[in-house]
């Protein structure tokens, strides 16, 4: 062999694993990329629903639809074979209630996400949805944009709100609280009352203690308890509570 020989040999063994790489490295992106996707299941009693979420599906690489179903029957078979990441389901899917087939999915699949995507705009359907377990609730009429990263958020363990039910979340979660501190208002003693009463007429600790007959220590002692019962920590929040408790007595 001689020396021109060996070094077109050399070459090509020394070019061969450089030429390999581009290919390696594309390889392992693609398989890296289909690691990362969503896999979905689809469910909505609407052909042209599902069809076309589908086809906005399709052409994002972060999202692999695993199947569609259009009954509650199709879709227990379905989540059996694919055990998908995300399920997409309608609040209604034919006769069946899609807050119940949520709850039922959850029970069986606790690790799989649930993101509600409806025409139902209705605030009573959006708490149901909610206190079913559902991580998320998108309007249809939403971007394909809007629908594949809300598929990513809760695949993600996250939780994802349609930006136009924002409103009544807020309103909900007011209430709510509201009725939560009514009812610790209500578990209050005669004496936290008359406590919290000269606290809302401005009254401090001193004469808080006058008035109850009582040291100031004392005072303190009890307004540590009270807003121990009501949840608070200062004294201008156990003031609030009290004034819109009686101001709900009083039918104002």
């Amino acid at each position: 062999m001689n020396l021109d020989t060996v070094v077109s040999c050399k070459t090509q063994w020394n070019e061969a694993p450089l030429q390999a790489i581009p290919t390696i490295v594309s390889v392992m992106a693609q398989s890296l990329r289909i690691r990362e996707q969503a896999r979905v299941v689809l469910i909505d009693d609407s052909r042209i629903v599902l069809e076309g979420l589908q086809a906005a599906l399709s052409r994002s690489s972060r999202v692999l639809v695993a199947g569609t179903a259009r009954t509650e029957g199709e879709a227990v078979v379905l989540l059996q074979t694919c055990q998908p990441q995300v399920v997409v389901l309608d609040v209604r899917v034919g006769g069946a209630s899609g807050i119940d087939l949520c709850r039922s999915i959850l029970e069986s699949y606790p690790n799989t996400a649930v993101l509600f995507f409806t025409a139902n705009d209705d605030k009573y359907t959006l708490q149901l949805a909610i206190l079913a377990g559902a991580r998320g609730y998108l309007l249809k009429g939403a971007s394909q944009e809007a629908i594949v990263k809300s598929i990513e958020i809760v695949a993600a363990g996250q939780a994802i709100m349609d930006q136009r039910l924002t409103q009544q979340l807020l309103v909900w979660i007011r209430d709510g609280r509201l009725t939560a501190q009514q009812d610790r208002m209500e578990d209050c003693s005669r004496s936290e009352m008359r406590l919290l009463s000269l606290l809302a007429d401005g009254k401090s600790n001193k004469e808080i203690a006058q008035a109850l007959n009582v040291t100031p220590s004392a005072v303190t002692a009890r307004l540590r308890a009270v807003y121990k019962r009501l949840h608070v920590s200062r004294r201008s929040e156990a003031v609030r509570c009290f004034i819109q408790w009686e101001q709900s007595a009083l039918g104002a």
